[in-house]
């Protein structure tokens, strides 16, 4: 039986996981201006919120993204864009790929700084009340035979981008991306082991911001929330 989920605590960092934040989106909605993932929420990008609400949740992270992101290399995190043959793919087709590509970069970052990690854990970049427990939550699930997707869902619909990703699928998912091409998460992910996470409580720890309403909605809501995870000290880079 679910329990409910605590207000307030410190992150939990569960497994050997690894963190994939996808900054890479295009972020139409959200207007003239800049990258989405950079709009400021609180006096800083709002990836950056998200990157410190994961990081201590994981055992390494890399955020991917196909423009700069000076901010997010300020506090010690790795930037990566999607491999250089994705990139050629979208260069096609006049648009970008979408998440699956983000996650096929995590995947390939994954495997080439850890060989031993057999799972990230992807999360979007425009969720900036990420919750501090949701590694500790989606490995609780992680039994064996272990699933190859495991998705987090909320009110009966599934977060597609916030997920734990067997590694091993990223020959499979090259394969989809550039050969039949695939661009929806949940058709990819359907193809195996899929289960999910049906978190317990409401959704706002899963609040998207997509328009610039969100964006003021969010920083609305930051004003009122408990302080966030203590900021850790920039990292060393892990080499790309």
């Amino acid at each position: 039986m679910a329990t409910k989920a605590e207000q307030h605590f410190g992150p939990v960092r569960a497994g050997a996981l690894v963190g994939v934040v996808l900054a890479g989106g295009e972020g139409r909605r959200m207007g003239p201006g800049p990258l989405k993932p950079l709009r400021q929420l609180g006096g800083r990008p709002m990836v950056c919120h998200v990157v410190e609400r994961l990081r201590p949740q994981v055992m390494d992270l890399v955020v991917v993204a196909n423009d700069p992101m000076p901010e997010v290399e300020a506090m010690g995190v790795a930037v990566v864009s999607d491999p250089p043959d994705i990139q050629a793919a979208a260069a096609r087709e006049g648009r970008r790929l979408g998440p699956l590509a983000g996650i096929l970069a995590g995947m390939e970052w994954a495997r080439r700084q850890h060989p031993h990690a057999g799972w990230i854990l992807t999360a979007p970049a425009d969720v900036p009340f990420l919750p501090l427990d949701l590694s500790v939550r989606l490995c609780g699930l992680m039994h064996v035979p272990e699933p190859d997707v495991l998705m987090v869902a909320h009110r009966g619909r599934r977060e597609h981008t916030l997920a734990v990703w067997s590694v091993g699928l990223a020959a499979d998912l090259r394969r989809a991306l550039l050969e039949e091409g695939l661009r929806r998460v949940e058709e990819f992910a359907r193809r195996y082991t899929l289960h999910e996470l049906a978190w317990p409580g409401g959704a706002s720890p899963f609040l998207n911001v997509n328009t610039p309403a969100d964006l003021s909605a969010a920083a609305r809501r930051l004003t009122m929330a408990p302080a966030g995870p203590r900021r850790e000290p920039a990292r060393p880079r892990s080499r790309r």
